[in-house]
């Protein structure tokens, strides 16, 4: 009775094996049919933007940055907008110099770093986008606060407002350091003036990042307040326990 019931667990075990090795099977054929069946990458995709910003481009002003991203947008010209197939030439594509939605047809083009200044700034505020966002979002926003009279800087964060391959590689650490050279230049820019932030959502928690880092840096300029709006931070329980 031992042996048959044995022989019979095996026979079982044998059979689940091979209905799990066929299910795996069919599952990769089913995957790789689907897969080969999709669309080819644009290029937008695949372009490989090496004028953007990082934490090691050796960038340390306002002036240099924009000079940078200046490069950085004449690389995706070459490298997108001029090889933008015809099938791809559409009213809608923004990568297509005739369409509608293309941002350089827009004076300023929003999807870049802007600075709207003040004659006698009561304070400077520095707007932070979202992820895969870009300075457009936060432009009405900014161009509110300069006329109540402050200096604005609406900082495009590296890797955004350009194509989607540009967010392959860049980090946190890249656009940690372009807040705190956007923060020392709009220092400058307002002398003894409060300094503010305004995050949104990804942008607020690099604001929080940056407020964090002013108490380990002493020569990074402190935030007055910070307006976060949307952040994409997670807040602990035990914080209600926290002073």
């Amino acid at each position: 009775m031992i042996v048959r019931l044995t022989r019979f667990a095996r026979r079982i075990l044998v059979a689940v094996a091979y209905s799990v090795g066929g299910a795996v099977v069919t599952l990769v054929i089913v995957g790789v049919v689907y897969l080969e069946a999709r669309p080819e990458l644009d290029v937008w995709h695949l372009a490989d933007l090496d004028e953007e910003f990082t934490e090691a481009s050796g960038v340390d002003s306002f002036a240099a940055y924009l000079a940078l991203e200046e490069r950085l947008f004449a690389q995706l010209h070459a490298q997108v907008y001029a090889k933008v197939p015809a099938s791809g030439q559409r009213s809608i594509n923004r990568y297509d110099g005739n369409s509608l939605s293309d941002p350089e047809s827009w004076s300023p083009n929003w999807n870049r770093s802007f600075e709207l200044t003040a004659a006698t700034p009561k304070a400077g505020v520095l707007l932070l986008h979202g992820m895969s966002d870009s300075p457009y979002s936060l432009r009405a926003l900014g161009e509110t606060l300069n006329a109540a009279g402050a200096t604005v800087v609406g900082m495009r964060l590296p890797g955004h407002g350009t194509a989607p391959s540009g967010l392959v590689e860049i980090t946190w650490q890249d656009m940690a350091a372009a807040v705190r050279l956007a923060m020392r230049h709009l220092a400058t820019q307002v002398a003894e003036r409060p300094l503010y932030i305004v995050g949104y959502s990804t942008g607020a928690a690099l604001a929080v990042n940056y407020a964090l880092a002013t108490l380990d840096d002493g020569a990074l300029p402190k935030v007055a307040r910070m307006i976060l709006l949307s952040p994409a931070i997670g807040v602990s329980g035990a914080a209600a326990f926290a002073v």
